[in-house]
């Protein structure tokens, strides 16, 4: 059983009344009244609430089984946060997909978007942030069967929450995260039954630490889902007693809350327990109504409730009922081949949804809210590619653009016309532009070219031509007395590359070259401005 992410902004600057009233809801169970809330919220919210409000929907959508449905609303969020220029808020969508993304399985790309996360947090020096992102992959981590390494994540995740959680329900999230990583790998030892009778001990005592913690809060979903696993833990310990009571307990709280499938999988183990313990009649009343439950749910479930129902009618002598519940078992293992076959097609059409919204959010994700350009993200990774490149003997040029005096632009004439110049400029750049090459803003006026192939006289050829372009714009029509230049700094691969060998770090290189452009760039601000520099 996987816990929702914690459903509340990364920053105190992102939190919303609405959107933490929505948190509470989700944490103590109210999942309807949760979406119900959200959409309510959004259809009369501004533009600065919609992002977090669509998270807090994504995540009421996940919780409630309809994960397509939230991935269409997580990726809606972050179409809007990227513009905004807020990266918490931009973290907040990447977690909500995360979190949709793995209730559909696409593991590698939550995987992606949660290393996302990371950088933010880090480079934002958000610690609670960056705990969130790090649960986040090691879930999946875990889901995948990679039990080792993301066991030692969840820990440090505990500890840093333990010092820097903003609420401690996101601490509670990360506990039972930890607990279930350990429980999925307790299932992978091969050792017999007997053997691992201690490791199931340890995790009951845990899930029972958890639950009462959990109690103390109110938590109710939480404490459910951790209450039915800490019922199977005791199962599994042979203390067949402890485990009907719990069982029972967490079942009745699992229905009430609305979590059909989790509470006829408890009742399905309460009846292997009541089995245990000798008193098949109990264990076939709890198997039949699990089963009445998991008709319509998941059919593999049903085809192990069927089998040990036929158990039970087996040990009273009831070879005919026996015999029905055989049936079933065969009927519900039929039915799961048949989904695997029907479902084919149904599984391939959303891979392509899920496809189409992620070149949609990458594509965002690489993009200028403003410009449209390259933003310093995927700047940064075409520079990166093109030094490792050049090591090989494939030369390129950096170009830095920096529009002149343009805080004064902006404060005579208003930010609008600010923003018409940078659209302006970013047209410049973008025309006549080679395949391989890329135009990118880089900073508030800061531009960028990369020139593929190119030598440091033909980039300062290109940025003598962006300089005319730009002269040509007749900006008086756009504001009285604008007047808009631009001054470049420039440096060539070749340079940078002296005295390398194969072995010399790519990056290193590609910082060297920017620093060249960028002391150019000065250079050409320092002479007068709307000047091109080439050389040191």
């Amino acid at each position: 059983m996987v816990a929702s992410p914690v459903s509340s902004a990364a920053a105190a600057s992102e939190h919303t009344s609405r959107a933490l009233a929505i948190g509470v809801m989700l944490e103590t169970g109210r999942l309807q009244d949760a979406l119900r809330d959200a959409e309510e919220a959004l259809r009369g919210c501004n533009d600065e609430e919609r992002p977090i409000l669509l998270c807090m929907k994504c995540n009421a959508l996940v919780t409630l089984g309809q994960p397509l449905d939230a991935l269409r609303v997580a990726t809606a969020a972050r179409e809007l946060a990227l513009p905004m220029g807020r990266p918490l808020l931009v973290a907040e969508a990447n977690l909500a997909l995360s979190f949709a993304l793995q209730a559909l399985e696409e593991h590698d790309r939550a995987i992606d978007l949660a290393a996302e996360c990371e950088d933010i947090a880090t480079t934002h020096q958000d610690q609670e942030l960056l705990a969130r992102s790090s649960r986040t992959l090691a879930i999946s981590y875990s889901i995948l069967g990679r039990h080792q390494q993301a066991i030692p994540i969840l820990e440090r995740v505990v500890q840093q929450l333990e010092q820097h959680a903003r609420t401690p329900e996101r601490l509670f999230h990360a506990r039972y995260s930890l607990i279930n990583a350990r429980s999925r790998l307790s299932s992978t030892d091969r050792r017999p039954e007997t053997e691992k009778l201690d490791t199931y001990r340890g995790l009951l005592a845990d899930w029972l630490a958890f639950v009462e913690d959990v109690e103390a809060r109110n938590l109710l979903r939480l404490r459910a889902m951790a209450l039915g696993n800490a019922g199977i833990a005791a199962r599994l310990a042979g203390d067949n007693e402890l485990a009907l009571q719990i069982l029972a307990r967490a079942r009745d709280e699992e229905y009430r809350l609305g979590l059909r499938g989790h509470g006829a999988v408890s009742e399905s183990h309460l009846g292997a327990a009541y089995q245990a313990l000798g008193r098949p009649q109990e264990a076939i009343a709890a198997f039949r109504s699990a089963i009445d439950k998991l008709k319509e749910g998941n059919p593999r479930d049903l085809a192990g409730a069927c089998e040990e129902l036929a158990a039970a009618y087996e040990s009273v002598g009831d070879t005919a009922a026996a015999l029905d519940a055989l049936k079933q078992t065969r009927a519900a293992e039929r039915r799961l081949r048949d989904d695997a076959a029907h479902s084919a097609a149904g599984r391939q059409e959303r891979r392509d949804e899920v496809n189409r919204l992620a070149e949609q959010w990458t594509r965002l994700a690489s993009e200028d809210g403003l410009t449209a350009l390259a933003n310093r993200r995927a700047f940064d990774r075409k520079l990166a590619a093109l030094a490792e490149a050049a090591k090989t003997g494939h030369p390129f040029a950096v170009v830095l653009f920096d529009l002149d005096h343009f805080k004064q632009i902006n404060d005579t004439h208003g930010h609008a016309i600010g923003d018409a110049v940078l659209k302006r400029f970013a047209a410049i750049l973008r025309s006549e532009r080679r395949t391989d090459d890329l135009a990118a803003r880089i900073g508030g006026e800061e531009f960028a070219l990369l020139l593929v192939a190119a030598s440091v006289e033909q980039a300062r050829a290109v940025a003598v031509k962006v300089q005319k372009e730009l002269d040509r714009v007749p900006w008086p029509q756009i504001a009285e007395r604008l007047v808009v230049t631009v001054s470049a700094g420039i440096a060539c691969s070749a340079e940078a590359l002296v005295g390398a060998s194969s072995e010399t770090n790519a990056g290193d290189c590609a910082d060297a070259l920017l620093a060249a452009a960028d002391r150019r760039l000065y250079a050409a601000k320092a002479a007068g401005r709307n000047r091109v520099v080439m050389s040191d």
